[in-house]
């Protein structure tokens, strides 16, 4: 793979303080990896991570920890399926049904022999024995395909374990000089039941560690040289081909998100890429890569870049169309029509419409209209729900003479009139609750009003309310 393919700015071209272009100019002085360099790296995140796992199987607390799983797989639970290695292709072909059965076959083996060391005696004269049931339910839980993230969450928790174990042991100690300091025998005894306790919670440590609980610390620093390991390599693979990551973030920096986003994204595709990069098939890490930083970056323009999601598989198709439309306006030196774009890219033409309408990046109604004006886009959209001038001196006129009409009723009258039909910019009333407001029945208000009507379509004012109506 060649250098100048990517156009990467040399560490000499030009200092500014443009976060890309720093982040160019770093990345720029690494430099790319032979094949042979490659395959170095991958064996050295393979026995960094062999190193790891083979500590961690060995100890009975990760042990009872995979066995814990059991009842949780049995139950098609995708987060316990989900600390296994390999799952998303799995997913993608169908055969996690399989996957399932296959651990819980393994964890089934795994009980057995843990049930069968459990009965050998914990003696100089049985270790041999032991040692092999040890070796054996390891190398059930290698062949389990632990996720590096759920081993390092067992790690974790080793390490909170021995914590516990010496937090415990000091204040044990500390507590056992005080008892020899102690004069009164009240307070012996409250130390003695402290001591007590204690001991009683490091048991309960120990014996969830096992028998192995003094090789702890041991096996928590073999762990961490193991860690080292595959965590340098990992890390030379990732930086040597993060220019891949900029090339490829390139062709999608129109589509909404920021460059160093488009990057930022493309790194964690990198990065998972070379955690399955399988080097025994002979290929490249660029190549095996480039699938999964083009996944990433896609997947985040469709969650993040558009207010309104566009399907994954829709954003290659976007960007295609795109290309096509520049094509053809460099050809013909016009906006090209959708019938062109339908028939270069050899689809139907209400397909191309259907591509485009999606393609429409939506506005804020508070966009500025230009610079240096107050307005917003909002401003120049028509409120069709809203009442034109014309419809408000009406409503006003009307008003008016509504209230005109009413001057000579009285004032119950007309508050039964206003709650009954919302004059005033109230709310309408039913019958029930205008009479629960004046105290008297539904039928008294129904007669109240029709009387009131029936004064109003005989009044002077009546051809002036009608006038309305027309």
């Amino acid at each position: 793979m060649k250098e100048d393919r990517f156009n990467v700015p040399s560490a000499d071209s030009g200092r500014t303080a443009d976060p890309v272009s720093i982040y160019m100019r770093e990345m720029g002085s690494i430099p790319l990896l032979t094949r042979e360099e490659e395959v170095v790296l991958a064996k050295e995140i393979e026995r960094g991570e062999g190193i790891v796992t083979r500590a961690l199987s060995r100890t009975r607390f990760v042990q009872n920890e995979i066995l814990s799983l059991e009842e949780k797989l049995d139950q098609d639970d995708v987060t316990a399926l989900a600390l296994f290695d390999s799952l998303e292709e799995e997913l993608a072909s169908g055969v996690v049904e399989r996957k399932r059965l296959k651990i819980l076959g393994l964890i089934g083996e795994l009980r057995k022999l843990g049930a069968g060391l459990e009965r050998i005696p914990a003696s100089r004269k049985h270790a041999v024995a032991r040692g092999r049931f040890i070796v054996n339910m390891s190398r059930l839980i290698r062949a389990l395909n632990l996720r590096s993230a759920y081993e390092d969450e067992l790690t974790e928790d080793l390490r909170d374990k021995l914590r516990s174990i010496n937090e415990l042991e000091a204040s044990r100690q500390e507590l056992e000089g005080s008892l020899t300091r102690a004069r009164a025998a009240k307070e012996k005894k409250e130390i003695e039941l402290r001591v007590r306790k204690i001991g009683a919670l490091q048991g309960s440590a120990r014996r969830d560690l096992g028998r192995d609980y003094q090789k702890l610390a041991e096996t928590l620093q073999t762990i961490a040289r193991g860690k080292l390991i595959r965590d340098r390599a990992r890390k030379k693979l990732v930086s040597s081909n993060l220019r891949l990551v900029v090339s490829i973030a390139k062709k999608y920096s129109n589509f909404g998100l920021r460059f160093l986003d488009l990057i930022q994204e493309g790194n964690i595709g990198l990065m998972t890429a070379v955690d399955k990069y399988e080097y025994r098939r002979g290929y490249k890490l660029s190549t095996y890569a480039h699938w999964w930083i083009r996944q990433a970056i896609t997947r985040a323009i469709a969650d993040q870049a558009r207010t309104i999601r566009v399907p994954v598989h829709m954003i290659d198709i976007i960007q295609k169309l795109n290309r096509v439309s520049r094509n053809l306006v460099q050809e013909k030196g016009h906006e090209p029509t959708g019938e062109e774009i339908a028939e270069r890219l050899g689809v139907p033409l209400a397909q191309v419409h259907k591509i485009m309408k999606i393609a429409q990046v939506p506005l804020s109604l508070e966009s500025p209209v230009g610079e240096g004006d107050d307005r917003q886009l909002s401003d120049f959209i028509e409120d069709k729900d809203a009442f034109s001038p014309v419809d408000n001196a009406i409503s006003m006129a009307l008003k008016e003479k509504i209230e005109e009409a009413l001057k000579p009723h009285t004032q119950r009258e007309v508050g039964i009139l206003r709650m009954r039909f919302g004059l005033g910019g109230g709310s309408e009333h039913t019958l029930e609750e205008v009479g629960q407001e004046y105290r008297v029945t539904r039928e008294r208000i129904r007669q109240i009003q029709d009387t009131v009507i029936r004064k109003l379509k005989h009044s002077q004012h009546s051809h002036k309310l009608r006038s309305f109506s027309k």
